[in-house]
């Protein structure tokens, strides 16, 4: 068992009690982790005022932790590094602590960084970035193996933007990316850099425990049909994913295939989104399938 050593805070969304088995197993794996109640949802909390309050418990915790300098910069507009690898969602200022973000099990698959938007402006006066499942981040066949890739790219960056001194590097994943963060908060703690781990509303093992109602509770269904139900629970038909989810892993303890195509025009109809087409739909289940798929074996099961 790998333990992360360093400062850890885990928010927990209170809207979906059926996440909150994060509390008792994370606490296995950090020795020094605080839980905090923090607003809305799983699938909410990085959203408007849910991504404010989380926000404002990061920042609270990093100012204990002496990581956040007083001074405020004005906030700028989101640019990609050089390499494509990281987006900066906010340049911060130098002294202050670097905050890491790690998407989910999809790999923000329509748009690196997207699940960030409304967290990473609020978080002033931190610089704030958000690793990107790209190329080589795909090619990663194992947990650690990801967690190292990604965290060459922080320590780029973090010493590029504070070449006098050192700064706290926060690394923070949201639901499967709690998995990835407490792995490079391990690697990088062991390293002796000032690193910190803030986990959103997920466990840092995979698969999580038995539930039907949550990813990854129930028998991995495939990456797009998985893809399909995320996208559903993203829009709030809960009643319509869990439904899918027992039926469907009926079907496959029963030796039958699953008809993706057949479940996307399911969930095109309890979506009944304006503006969302079927082909839009049927685009960002491929997208989100193929990081799925991959994400979800590199680590099944995974223990740190």
């Amino acid at each position: 068992m790998e333990k992360y050593e360093g400062p850890a805070l885990l928010i927990l969304a209170p809207d979906t009690p059926e996440f909150h088995s994060a509390a008792e197993i994370n606490a296995q794996y950090c020795t020094q982790m605080e839980v905090v109640n923090g607003k809305g949802s799983h699938y909410n909390m990085m959203q408007g005022e849910q991504a404010a309050t989380q926000a404002a418990i990061v920042l609270e915790w990093a100012k204990r932790l002496g990581g956040v300098a007083n001074e405020i910069l004005p906030s700028a507009g989101i640019e990609a590094a050089k390499s494509q690898k990281m987006l900066i969602m906010r340049p911060g200022k130098a002294e202050s602590a670097k905050i890491y973000l790690i998407h989910g099990l999809d790999g923000d698959a329509m748009s690196g960084g997207s699940t960030f938007t409304s967290i990473a402006q609020r978080l002033a006066p931190c610089r704030v970035g958000a690793l990107v499942y790209d190329q080589e981040a795909l090619e990663c066949n194992s947990i650690p193996e990801l967690a190292a890739c990604y965290n060459r790219r922080v320590v780029e960056d973090a010493k590029s933007h504070n070449p006098a001194g050192e700064s706290l590097i926060i690394v923070a994943g949201y639901s499967h990316g709690c998995v990835l963060a407490h792995q490079m908060g391990h690697q990088l703690h062991k390293a002796g850099i000032w690193t910190a781990v803030v986990m959103f509303d997920l466990e840092v093992i995979w698969p999580p425990p038995s539930n039907d109602s949550r990813v990854g509770g129930y028998d991995f269904l495939g990456g797009e049909a998985e893809a399909t139900l995320l996208i559903s629970r993203a829009f709030g038909k809960f009643d319509f994913a869990i439904k899918e989810a027992i039926e469907l892993t009926e079907m496959k303890a029963r030796g039958q295939s699953i008809d993706v195509d057949a479940l996307i025009e399911r969930a095109y109809a309890a979506l009944n989104q304006r503006g969302l087409s079927i082909n839009l739909l049927k685009m960002m289940v491929k997208r989100g399938g193929v990081n799925i798929d991959k994400l979800h074996n590199i680590g099944n099961p995974w223990e740190p």
